[in-house]
């Protein structure tokens, strides 16, 4: 477990010092140009920022012990920063928007646009191999805040990319094709737009992982696996429950056993199914809630009742 709190904390470091590089260099950019595209991934980035070093905290308070007032840890800490950084998402379309229109009523003006090709296509090469590495480590740290601040840097991926092809059109076409310069503003409502749908993501998973929502069928279908592979100690099973609180998953059941079973041998069989779940997900608590088989059979086919 520490390994991988270490792997989710490194991950986040290196999150908050690649935005920081990148909003610096696109404020100065954005600035001198006057371009609101550059601009608008400006402040993109620098809710990336924001995100960034939400995601640095949380991932650092989840992974704190349980304590006398969280006594099911502090996993949903993740889940809460994921719901911060989708809202911030929303913000920061609300201030793309804005400022784009401020444009388009003003006039648009842009200078220096060889620099503003050259920052958009570092973000963009830039952005793509982060945003894959943190996708990585946070599918296999079960980590809903690196997953959102994933998300951020996917999107801007995608939106310098767009800002970049059109600072290369107004390069080329500035003085031939009229009013061009209008391209700037109008990626800049496009990236807005796109980046909402990014935020509309992230604040709906972080809600339903709020909310206890159970998890995935097919992760549900591996416990069932890990269950029935032993079912030749135990007569049934039922109410299987699920819920997640960030990179932690909790699973309770009730399991049907001979009524004749030992208590030390029921104590070994859960442990033992226990350990078969975790096999395939990791960080997860299981709770047992043991019913004795309720059948008047003369000879119970049951294994278990032999030990």
């Amino acid at each position: 477990m520490q390994a991988i709190n270490a792997r989710k904390q490194f991950a986040a470091n290196f999150s908050v010092i690649s935005n920081s590089v990148l909003v610096i260099l696109k404020l100065i950019v954005g600035l001198m140009s006057g371009a609101v595209s550059i601009i608008a991934e400006a402040i993109h980035s620098g809710i990336d920022l924001v995100a960034a070093v939400i995601a640095k905290y949380s991932v650092v308070k989840s992974a704190e012990p349980a304590d006398e007032r969280h006594h099911f840890g502090h996993g949903k800490v993740e889940s809460v920063s994921a719901l911060i950084e989708g809202l911030l998402i929303f913000f920061a379309a609300y201030l793309i928007i804005h400022e784009a229109y401020e444009k388009f009523i003003h006039g648009v003006k842009i200078d220096i646009i060889g620099a503003g090709i050259g920052i958009m296509l570092l973000s963009t090469a830039a952005n793509y191999f982060i945003s894959r590495y943190l996708f990585k480590v946070a599918k296999e740290t079960k980590s809903d805040a690196l997953d959102a601040d994933a998300w951020h840097l996917k999107t801007d991926v995608y939106t310098s990319l767009g800002v970049f092809a059109a600072l290369i059109l107004i390069h080329f076409l500035k003085g031939r094709v009229p009013h061009v310069e209008y391209l700037d503003p109008l990626i800049a409502i496009v990236t807005a737009i796109w980046i909402s749908f990014a935020a509309f993501q992230i604040t709906k998973d972080a809600i339903l992982n709020l909310v206890d929502t159970r998890i995935s069928e097919e992760e549900e279908a591996v416990v069932k696996t890990a269950i029935l592979e032993n079912s030749d100690t135990f007569v049934d099973f039922h109410k299987l429950r699920s819920r997640r609180a960030g990179p932690y998953t909790y699973i309770d059941l009730h399991l049907v056993v001979s009524r004749d079973l030992r208590v030390d041998a029921a104590h070994k069989l859960t442990h033992h199914i226990e350990e078969d779940i975790k096999k395939f997900l990791r960080n997860t608590d299981i709770m047992f809630h043991l019913e004795p088989c309720n059948s008047k059979c003369k000879c119970c086919r049951m294994k278990c009742t032999k030990r």
